[in-house]
């Protein structure tokens, strides 16, 4: 096998857990490789990758696999198929080995297999929304305004920043039209145009705090202080993973510790506490506490 072929693999596999067919002689076109050489190495080496269920669709004329297989491991596509492909040759080596290196990766497959390791959900960027990354991250990088389509609107914006939050991706921008950091969802952004125009980032204190950002709940308005009294219970998961680099925790007495933390909107907060009931008690401000009452309230109403 030629090291352009050991290249192709891995590609091959993430594309078919994308939910992508692969269709032999488009391929052997796009790659400038033999369709026989494809056939072949799809058979050999991606086939026998048996989370995959990699199977050839008569009607379609095209590879395809179970949606979303290489999420279900915690290997990578070039740790499959660089596992597959030393298997595959193990056998030069004689019976003793080829068992011995089956035996190997077996059980290295099993530790990695969700069903004993557990991914936190993310969103996926798809093949589909790289370009749209791409255009995104020169704009930020090179501070280049953009034209896009959200919501149904056309509009002028500053990227500053893409952030994960709570499992999702968002563009953190400058919305020229109402002269404010809104908080776009990033697979939801159209129409993307990297526009020739140079901004400067504009004079905006919430701009500073963008990195304290806990949820997509973030506005662009004044930061407010929130202190909450966290049950010992719950403050341990909260000090391995801070919800924003603002946190700060201290002991209160027993069986509390003392969390402050800031905010730009009380709803950045309030899920995280309704998660966490009765386990976190609202200290300040007042309007925060009475919003967690009615939460509650309105919930135990018929």
């Amino acid at each position: 096998m030629n090291q352009n072929m050991i290249d192709v693999l891995p590609n091959l596999l993430k594309r078919l857990s994308n939910g992508d067919g692969l269709h032999i002689p488009t391929l052997s076109q796009e790659l400038d490789i033999p369709p026989k050489t494809l056939q072949d190495n799809i058979k050999k080496h991606l086939v026998p990758i048996g989370i995959a269920e990699i199977r050839f669709d008569k009607s379609l004329q095209k590879w395809i696999a179970k949606r979303g297989f290489l999420s279900e491991t915690l290997l990578s596509e070039y740790e499959l198929v660089t596992m597959q492909l030393l298997e595959a040759h193990a056998g030069r080596y004689g019976r003793q080995f080829l068992l011995s290196t089956q035996r190997l990766f077996s059980r290295f497959k099993q530790r990695a297999s969700l069903e004993i390791f557990k991914k936190t959900k993310m969103e996926k960027i798809a093949k589909d929304d790289e370009p749209k990354l791409a255009i995104i991250k020169t704009g930020i990088s090179k501070k280049r305004v953009l034209h896009c389509r959200y919501n149904e609107k056309d509009r002028i914006v500053y990227p500053l920043k893409i952030v994960l939050l709570e499992g999702f991706w968002y563009l953190f921008l400058w919305d020229t039209a109402n002269s404010e950091v809104r908080t776009y969802h990033l697979k939801s952004i159209e129409a993307l145009e990297l526009q020739d125009d140079i901004f400067t980032t504009p004079e905006n204190g919430v701009i500073n705090h963008l990195d304290n950002a806990i949820n997509a709940f973030f506005k662009d308005s004044e930061i407010i202080p929130v202190r909450l009294l966290v049950h010992k219970k719950v403050s341990k998961y909260f000090k391995r993973q801070p919800l924003s680099s603002s946190q700060t925790i201290k002991p209160y007495d027993a069986d509390y510790d003392q969390m402050d933390i800031w905010v730009t909107d009380e709803m950045e907060i309030i899920p995280t506490i309704q998660q966490y009931l009765p386990y976190i008690k609202v200290d300040s401000p007042d309007s925060l506490h009475k919003r967690i009452e009615e939460n509650i309230n309105n919930y135990s109403k018929p």
